[in-house]
């Protein structure tokens, strides 16, 4: 379905008020419990974009692995602590699986790892944010290889997919990473 000028504003209309609601509860959470509605709205979006980064599993078939999970919940908790960088990354994980249809017997395993990622970020806040990230992913990939190993998985699908997803966030954390901080 292509997307047209009339599609997209009857997609509009038809989820404004959705969207408003979206927007008063965002609001509301702030006020109430003090965090910077700037905050909030950066935890939101970086657990939306990495919810999605993992959609083009539903058209590539090959070991790559190119997310944002990891650099939104390093992100989220080296800036705005524990608590806001667990619920992007537990968010994030869950989301990007049920998105994609994945939900497996490593789904527990990956919010296992991506929790202790954001306590991790947490505790070393304040180490620069490329290397916290590049030395936090290759843990994480190399924790999840290694995990992914022990349970059956195969060698040719496994380490192309962790490297892949290592290099991939390398390069964000080295790249992008520090931008974002900036604006965050």
């Amino acid at each position: 379905m292509a997307l047209t000028r009339k599609s997209v504003a009857a997609f509009v209309r038809s989820n404004l008020r959705k969207a408003a609601l979206a927007v008063l509860a965002l609001v509301a959470f702030s006020l109430l419990f003090g965090v910077p509605l700037k905050a909030v709205i950066i935890v939101v979006l970086l657990a939306v974009a990495a919810s999605f980064s993992t959609f083009y599993f539903n058209y590539v078939s090959a070991p790559v692995n190119f997310e944002l999970v990891k650099l939104g919940t390093i992100l989220a908790s080296s800036v705005y602590g524990f608590l806001p960088g667990l619920a992007v990354g537990i968010a994030s994980t869950f989301f990007g699986k049920v998105l994609i249809g994945r939900i497996d017997e490593k789904l527990p395993i990956s919010m296992a790892a991506i929790s202790a990622v954001a306590l991790a970020a947490t505790v070393f806040s304040n180490v620069d944010i490329t290397q916290l990230g590049i030395a936090l992913a290759l843990a994480y990939n190399a924790a999840m290889f290694t995990l992914s190993i022990l349970m059956g998985g195969g060698l040719a699908w496994n380490l192309p997919y962790e490297v892949t997803g290592f290099i991939f966030n390398a390069l964000l954390f080295a790249n992008v990473a520090p931008l974002l901080k900036q604006l965050m």
